[in-house]
């Protein structure tokens, strides 16, 4: 199709989902926003090693890896909506309590619970966000909703960054609790069914209540 066409069609479908574009950019911010603070706060507030600390990453990073496709194929089948709630909720559930952690073995559990709720949002988010893609502009389409979701990735170190010199680790790690948190009930309350588009309709019977 001419490129004007092709533009004008990936315009009305950011239009349809417009109110996702928030979350976009804010989900980014909570998880950028503990970029610059993580490996402070893990050897000031959890009292871990640089050992202890690698330990907790990698098998927090083994827990999402593993849980990818299963969370995946769950979530075809009981509705993306729901896992994406439950996966922030989980997430900012965990990030609060990670900042109670006393022990080793305590910030693991935390950090593979922080695994599997990643496992749970990611390709629920990502199919979400396919339905968005118009036909034939795969490639300008995701490179948009990157950009977008980029935005949140270069505001969040500054802030976090800024937050935690002036005010400590901690409040960085519930500020971003707080807002993986008013995700998950912003998400609860928005009505999926207006921002699949023409593309996902199918879904809304099929997954009962994406």
């Amino acid at each position: 199709p001419p490129l004007k066409k092709q533009w004008n069609s990936l315009v009305e479908r950011l239009k349809e989902m417009k109110v996702l574009l928030p979350g976009m950019i804010l989900q980014t911010t909570a998880a950028g926003m503990l970029v610059p603070i993580l490996p402070s706060f893990a050897t000031k507030t959890l009292g871990l090693t640089y050992t202890q600390y690698s330990l907790i990453l990698i098998l927090g990073g083994t827990s999402a890896v593993l849980g990818l496709i299963p969370m995946g194929k769950f979530s075809d089948r009981g509705g993306k909506k729901w896992f994406l709630v439950i996966g922030f909720a989980l997430f900012a559930i965990c990030l609060a309590s990670l900042t109670f952690s006393t022990n080793l073995y305590s910030s693991i559990a935390i950090a593979i619970l922080l695994g599997v709720s990643y496992s749970a949002v990611l390709p629920a988010w990502n199919a979400i966000l396919s339905y968005q893609v118009p036909e034939g502009q795969e490639g300008l389409g995701w490179g948009i909703f990157s950009s977008v979701e980029g935005i949140g990735i270069m505001i969040g170190p500054i802030v976090g960054g800024g937050i935690g010199s002036l005010y400590g680790e901690n409040v960085t790690v519930w500020l971003s609790a707080i807002l993986l948190g008013g995700i998950a009930l912003f998400y609860l309350l928005l009505p999926f069914h207006r921002v699949i588009g023409k593309r996902g309709t199918y879904i809304t019977t099929g997954e009962r209540g994406l």
